[in-house]
């Protein structure tokens, strides 16, 4: 197959449990060729120099994509069957030459076919997350971030945006004159992470906009973000 990890949990949620898969056309291309696309029309026209049906081709794209199931039973057969047959033509083309080679082959069938195996399991069993505490914890960093903002523009001497570095910028070394580190490629002076750092340990704004900065990453990526990510059919989150 050709990303079987994938067309397992397609088949789980019908009820149906795959066994006994020997190769992975994607794992095969990713650890012989690990620099080139892996997808399945990559892979064709680079090993068998031919493209079939692509899903643009059978589903159109943006605003007038219909769904697969909407597509016309005879092209939807074509298309899936050309898929399966590739990729078994790609199987017979790639993997002679990456058994050739005993280190590579030894990555394939010991290390990413058995880990692949794994990761389906991990990916199937999903993460138990507690929404109602991470909700809570939104609370307390969005309270935090308002405190190092009024604490910020009573150091400035004016409200500013601590997301904007233009603003940033203007305010530590035009308004406050701090020295500057370092310049952008534009030539502005850099509020970067390591400037930011370098200036925080003898000054108190730098110091108040980076853990507004490092909040605001924690509040925006996890504890805002997670929740809504959770799976209603399992109330967990699944990664892929």
């Amino acid at each position: 197959g050709q990303n079987i990890k994938y067309d397992t949990h397609v088949l789980a949620n019908h009820g149906i449990q795959v066994q006994g898969w020997q190769h992975d056309t994607l794992l095969e291309s990713y650890v012989f060729e690990a620099h080139l696309g892996h997808s399945l029309e990559k892979l064709a026209e680079r090993h068998l120099h031919r493209r079939g049906l692509s899903y643009v081709d059978l589903c159109g794209k943006g605003v007038n994509q219909i769904g697969f199931s909407q597509v016309d039973i005879e092209r939807a057969s074509r298309y899936s069957g050309e898929d399966s047959e590739m990729t078994l033509q790609v199987h017979q083309v790639l993997y002679p030459q990456l058994a050739a080679v005993p280190g590579m082959l030894h990555v394939y069938r010991d290390i990413e076919m058995p880990v692949s195996k794994l990761l389906q399991r991990i990916e199937r069993h999903g993460v138990l997350i507690d929404s109602a505490l991470l909700a809570q914890q939104s609370q307390q960093l969005a309270q935090r971030m308002i405190e190092l903002e009024q604490q910020a523009y009573e150091i400035a001497g004016q409200p500013f945006n601590l997301g904007s570095p233009k603003q940033i910028g203007e305010i530590l070394f035009g308004r406050l004159g701090l020295p500057v580190k370092k310049k952008t490629a534009s030539g502005a002076p850099s509020t970067d992470e390591e400037v930011l750092q370098e200036l925080a340990a003898d000054y108190p704004l730098p110091a108040r906009i980076l853990e507004h900065r490092s909040l605001a990453k924690l509040k925006g990526t996890y504890t805002d973000k997670l929740p809504l990510m959770v799976n209603p059919a399992t109330g967990r989150v699944h990664t892929n």
